[in-house]
C-alpha cells in the first residue's frame, strides 16, 4: 500500500488499521451496500477490472483514490481478481450503526484466495480446486494438498526435485505454500498462486499441534502418517493457512490420507503435458482425454475420474473391479434409469462443505434436499444389480437420512430465492411464530385495525387508539384524562399490556404514548 500520512477521517483511519493486518491482499471494505476499496487497493482493481476510479476526502494532502463494486453482485468481480491471481480479504461491519460512536466496528470475516474456493460461483463445477504446501528436508520434499470446497486432504513424501515437480503437475493447484527463503527448482518459480510463507511456520511440533487440534486427536498414529515428518510440515503450514483465510475450524475437513507413490504408474512432468489427460498444451479441456471420456452425470463424478486418468493405477485388482462394474451397470436395464437418477443428485459433495462452513445459501439447502429425496430410489436401483461386484460395496454408503430429509423438506420452500437477504426461504406451516410474523407483515393494516379494536374492548377505552409517525413508530394512543380524584384512565394506561406484534412492526422499541401530557400535580 502507498506511503500515506494519517487520514483525516476516522473512517479512512479505521480502514488503514485492518489493511495494515492484511497488506497482500485486495481488502473489500463493506460500506452500506458497496464494498469499497482505497489507495493502491483501489488502483489496481480499477485496472483488473475496468470501474471507475474515484476520490474520497484526502491524506497528507492528496486525494484518497476509491473504487467500489455493489456487494449483491460482489461475486462476480471475485470471480474475476481470483482468476487473475488476486486474493481478496473480505471485511464486513459487525457493530450495530445505532449504538456505534464513530466508524461501525469492522472485521476481516474472510480470505479469498484462488486455492481456498468454495463458492458455486467462482468453482468450475467439474474441476478439483486444490491448495497445496511443499516443506523442504534435506534431499526429500513434503507436500500435501487440500481440496476445501470437499475436505479432502493429503499428503506424500517425494525423494527428489523431479518428484515433487512431476506430482505438481499433477495436482495443478491454485495456490501453492512455501517457505519464504527457498530458492525454487526453475520450472516450479513460474507456478501460479506462488504463496511465500515465514520460514518459522515450517515447524514439526507446531505442525503436529495444529493438525491434532483440527482433528480433535492425541496425536496421528491413527492416520497412518507420523513417521512422515516432512510432510506433516507441509500438512501444518496448510491447515493453518486455509484456517486463517476462512475464520474458521474447517469442521468438514475431519481426516488425512496417505498416497502412496508406488500404487500409480509414474509420469513426470513433461509426459503429463503432452499427454493433455485434462488439459490441452493451450490450458484448456477441449480435445483431451478427459473431455471423450466424461460423460458422468454428476459434477462429483467427473472430478473424480479426472482424480483416476490423473494417477492410473497399478493395482490390477482394483482395475478390474472398476471396469467390472462398469460393464455390469452398463448391461443392466437400470443403467439408465440410475443415470436419470442422478442427475437429480447435485453436488452434494460441495454442498455440504458450505454447510459446514456456514457459507450455503438457500438452492443449497433445495439441491440437498432434492438429493436426500433420490437416495431410496437409489438404492433400490442398486439392490436390482446383480450380487458379486463392486457395486455390493457401495450400497452400505448409500443411507436416505429420514429426518434430515423430512426437515429439509417441510422447511424449505419449493424455489427459493438465490440470496437469503430476499426473504421467502422458509415454507409457511414449518414454525408458528414465523407464520404469525410474515401474516402481520403481509397484512399490517387489517391487523392493526383489529387490534385496536380488541384493546378498546378489553380496557373499555372507546378513545383508543394505534397509532404511527416517524419517530416512535407504531404505538397506541390513549385518551386525556379527565380531571378526578381516581383517574381511571391513568389507572388503565398503566396496565395495558403491549401487544408483542406491534414490536415486529416496529424498526425502533414500541411506545406507549399518551396525549397530551399528565396535567401537573
Amino acid at each position: 500500500m502507498a506511503n500515506t500520512s494519517p487520514a483525516n477521517t476516522p473512517m479512512i483511519a479505521q480502514y488503514l488499521n485492518i489493511k495494515r493486518e492484511h497488506p497482500e491482499v485486495l481488502l473489500f471494505y463493506r460500506m452500506g451496500d458497496f464494498y469499497e476499496l482505497f489507495f493502491d487497493d483501489a488502483k489496481r482493481a480499477a485496472a483488473l477490472l475496468d470501474i471507475t476510479l474515484t476520490q474520497r476526502g484526502q491524506s497528507g494532502g492528496q486525494p484518497i483514490p476509491m473504487a467500489g463494486v455493489p456487494f449483491h453482485s460482489a461475486e462476480g468481480y471475485l470471480a474475476r481478481l481470483v482468476s487473475a491471481g488476486e486474493s481478496v480479504a473480505i471485511c464486513e461491519q459487525i457493530g450495530d450503526p445505532a449504538t456505534s460512536k464513530g466508524p461501525v466496528e469492522r472485521k476481516v470475516v474472510r480470505i479469498v484466495t484462488p486455492g481456498t474456493l468454495h463458492d458455486e460461483a467462482l468453482l468450475d463445477a467439474r474441476r478439483d480446486n486444490v491448495l497445496a504446501a511443499i516443506a523442504p528436508h534435506q534431499a526429500k520434499w513434503g507436500i500435501a494438498w487440500l481440496e476445501l470446497s470437499s475436505g479432502r486432504f493429503s499428503l506424500l513424501e517425494l525423494e527428489s526435485d523431479e518428484e515433487m515437480l512431476a506430482e505438481l503437475t499433477r495436482l495443478s493447484p491454485a495456490e501453492l505454500l512455501v517457505p519464504e527463503n527457498l530458492t525454487l527448482p526453475e520450472p516450479l518459480s513460474a507456478q501460479r498462486g506462488l504463496r511465500r510463507q515465514g520460514e518459522w511456520l515450517y515447524d514439526l511440533e507446531s505442525a503436529t499441534r495444529s493438525l491434532c487440534d483440527q482433528f480433535e486427536v492425541q496425536d496421528l498414529r491413527g492416520f497412518g502418517c507420523a513417521h512422515l515428518t516432512t510432510a506433516l510440515i507441509a500438512a501444518g503450514v496448510l491447515v493453518d493457512y486455509a484456517r486463517d483465510t476462512q475464520r474458521s475450524r474447517l469442521p468438514h475437513v475431519t481426516s488425512i490420507s496417505v498416497e502412496n507413490r508406488d500404487d500409480a504408474v509414474v509420469i513426470d512432468a513433461a509426459s503429463r503435458r503432452n499427454l493433455e489427460i485434462d488439459t490441452n498444451l493451450g490450458g484448456g479441456s477441449d480435445n483431451t482425454l478427459a473431455s471423450v471420456l466424461d460423460t458422468c452425470a454428476t459434477a462429483m463424478g467427473s472430478r473424480l475420474l479426472k482424480r483416476w486418468l490423473n494417477r492410473p493405477l497399478r493395482q490390477r485388482d482394483i482395475i478390474h473391479d472398476r471396469q467390472a462394474g462398469v460393464a455390469l451397470l452398463q448391461l443392466d436395464v437400470t443403467y439408465e434409469a440410475l443415470r436419470e437418477t442422478l442427475n437429480a443428485v447435485g453436488d452434494v459433495e460441495r454442498i455440504l462443505s458450505r454447510v459446514a462452513l456456514y457459507s450455503a445459501r438457500p438452492r443449497d439447502l433445495a439441491r440437498l434436499r432434492d438429493a436426500l429425496a433420490t437416495l431410496p430410489q437409489l438404492q433400490t436401483l442398486l439392490s436390482q444389480v446383480d450380487n458379486g461386484s463392486v457395486i455390493d460395496h457401495l450400497r452400505p454408503h448409500i443411507q436416505p437420512y429420514p429426518a434430515l430429509s423430512d426437515t429439509l423438506q417441510r422447511a424449505i420452500v419449493e424455489n427459493p430465492p438465490v440470496v437469503i437477504r430476499e426473504g421467502g426461504v422458509i415454507a409457511k406451516g414449518f414454525d408458528d411464530e414465523l407464520d404469525e410474523q410474515r401474516g402481520l407483515a403481509e397484512n399490517a393494516g387489517d391487523y392493526l385495525v383489529a387490534l385496536e379494536t380488541r384493546e378498546r374492548e378489553r380496557t373499555g377505552l372507546s378513545h383508543l387508539k394505534v397509532g404511527y409517525n416517524r419517530v416512535h413508530g407504531y404505538f397506541i394512543e390513549l385518551p386525556a384524562p379527565k380531571p378526578s380524584r381516581h383517574r381511571p384512565s391513568i389507572f388503565a394506561a398503566r396496565h395495558l399490556k403491549m401487544p408483542n406484534a406491534l414490536s415486529f412492526l416496529n424498526s425502533r422499541s414500541l411506545k406507549t404514548r399518551r396525549y397530551p401530557p399528565n396535567p401537573a400535580p
